[in-house]
């Protein structure tokens, strides 16, 4: 039986189902009893916008504040640089400063939607490329270096499946155990963290840093993971068959969010609204009582985008959602939604819905919109669009209107330009 926490924060994290593994448990669990600790999460600069794959660390790190606890986000300015190796079967492309900086930029938006920076429990947010783009090579090997055992680094799961399966495993790979270790020594010395919280895949190194702290600094810190989340086809959580679920509206509209929420398996959703949302254990566990599985579904949507986006955006989501049923006009709504202000001109030369999807991006060809029509997966408002060939008049959007729907999947309106 996995050990029991008591703590306020540990004990909701593990009825949630956050915690996956831990160092010293006992220890860890004492430590969260007796005061505000302060624990770190690291996000290395792989992209401009963070994921939903992202959103069970920046959910540990909600409740923390929740229940008294700093949180520090770590921004890998530095790591980036190299790449982590972890779990991967290849090495990744080494990215330019630019891009590097770009993306920071852009994950330093993401978090400040996301947490709370000027509050007693307010987050700190740091760079280490602070620290380690002014290490020396030879003083970090005397100092840090030594504390690594060769043998224990290729033992790593991450590293020897790599080495059995012939694959390269670069040495500017290799060193980045090292520096994630460093980088737990280094806040542990300026600023008291004695937690570092991740996803399982980096036990590996989260563990190697509690071990370089207790040897070069002689303190006892500790190493928290949750499990990686996966979808019930086993997909890992972040991606779709449109690609990542980004959490930055630029790259991935509100609506679109919303409805990636929506949309997830019967089976899922009583886990993710324990994982992604601030919802009681006990309003959860009466949807699963009552078997409502639709509305637990549009809590989830909810609560997840609200969380993201805010209250306000959420309000516009179901402004839109209404629009489709009482026929509101979208035109003040901000949901970067695709859209298409169809010319007028296009109505008299004669525009199919073909078109409409093409358009609109919903297909990669028009063979595959026709497809689509003939399936019956294409609706306009909630007439099915039945036939490819039929032309659209403006009758079809007496409103000057129409919500476009194909599949599931996709959802957009357009509009009678001038």
């Amino acid at each position: 039986m996995s050990f029991q926490y008591k703590s306020d924060l540990l004990h909701t994290l593990q009825q949630r189902g956050f915690i996956y593994q831990s160092t010293h448990p006992e220890l860890l669990d004492s430590a969260f009893s007796s005061g505000s600790v302060l624990s770190y999460c690291g996000f290395d600069a792989t992209a401009e916008s963070l994921h939903v794959g992202n959103l069970v660390a920046l959910m540990v790190a909600r409740w923390m504040q929740e229940y008294g606890h700093r949180p520090i986000l770590l921004l890998g300015g530095g790591t980036s640089k190299i790449g982590d190796p972890s779990w991967r079967d290849t090495s990744r492309p080494l990215l330019t400063n630019e891009r590097i900086e770009k993306n920071i930029k852009g994950i330093q938006r993401n978090l400040r939607q996301f947490l709370s920076f000027d509050t007693p429990c307010g987050a700190y947010m740091v760079n280490n490329a602070d620290w380690l783009d002014n290490l020396l090579y030879i003083p970090f090997l005397r100092d840090i270096g030594i504390h690594f055992s060769v043998n224990r680094m290729l033992s790593l799961e991450h590293v020897s499946s790599r080495l059995e399966k012939e694959e390269p495993l670069s040495f500017i790979e290799f060193n980045y155990l090292l520096l994630q270790s460093y980088d737990f020594l280094k806040l542990y010395q300026e600023y008291g963290c004695t937690v570092q919280f991740g996803g399982s895949d980096q036990w590996g190194n989260i563990v190697s840093g509690v071990d370089l702290v207790r040897r070069y600094a002689k303190a006892q810190v500790f190493g928290l993971t949750m499990p990686l989340t996966t979808l019930k086809d086993g997909k890992k959580m972040g991606k779709s068959a449109q690609g990542a679920i980004f959490v930055d509206a630029s790259l991935c509209s509100p609506y679109s969010y919303w409805q990636f929420w929506r949309n997830v398996d019967d089976e899922d959703v009583i886990r993710f609204l324990k994982l992604y949302t601030l919802v009681s254990l006990e309003e959860i566990q009466s949807f699963s009582e009552k078997d409502a599985v639709n509305e637990a579904k549009i809590l989830l949507a909810d609560k997840a985008t609200a969380l993201v986006h805010g209250n306000e955006c959420l309000k516009g989501i179901h402004s839109m959602i209404d629009g489709v049923f009482h026929d509101k006009s979208p035109d003040t709504l901000d949901l970067n939604m695709p859209h298409w202000n169809i010319p007028a001109d296009c109505f008299s030369k004669g525009v199919t819905m073909v078109d409409i999807l093409e358009r609109l991006e919903f297909v990669e060809s028009r063979s595959e919109a026709r497809r689509k029509i003939s399936e019956g997966a294409v609706k306009i408002g909630n007439q099915v669009w039945g036939d490819y060939g039929q032309v659209l008049t403006e009758k079809d959007i007496p409103q000057g209107w129409g919500f476009v729907r194909c599949g599931k999947k996709y959802q957009g309106w357009i509009k009678r330009g001038v």
